[in-house]
C-alpha cells in the first residue's frame, strides 16, 4: 500500500525520490491525547486518523525532529504546524486555540 501524506493539498508520498530530498512519514501517535492535536492541527473537517494515516516530515518544524540516531523520530509532544492550506483555513479562530488548550 502506498504511503502518502494525510495533511490537505500535500503531495507527497514515499519514493525513493521523496526520501532522496530527506522527506521522511511519520505514523500518528499512539496516544489519544496527541493524536487528537494532531488531528485538530490539520484541520481537516471530520478526520480520524487510522494505522495506515502519515504525515510527512515537511509538516513539522526543524526542531521538532530527533536526528540522533539512524532513524529520523518526532520528538515527544511535537505537533505538526506547517501547513499549506488555503487562506481561511490558516487563521488560527478561538474554537482552534480552545480545543487545543483543552486537549
Amino acid at each position: 500500500m502506498p504511503v502518502s501524506c494525510a495533511a490537505w493539498g500535500c503531495q507527497n508520498r514515499c519514493s525513493v525520490s521523496t526520501r532522496s530530498k530527506g522527506i521522511t512519514f511519520h505514523r500518528f501517535p499512539k496516544d489519544v491525547l496527541m493524536r487528537k492535536k494532531w488531528e485538530v492541527a490539520l484541520r481537516r473537517e471530520k478526520f480520524t486518523a487510522t494505522k495506515a494515516c502519515r504525515l510527512c516530515s515537511d509538516h513539522f518544524t526543524p526542531e521538532d525532529f530527533d536526528r540522533t540516531g539512524q532513524t529520523v523520530r518526532i520528538r515527544d509532544g511535537s505537533v505538526p504546524s506547517v501547513f499549506n492550506s488555503p487562506a481561511h483555513l490558516q487563521r488560527v479562530g478561538p474554537s482552534l486555540c480552545t480545543a487545543l488548550v483543552s486537549l
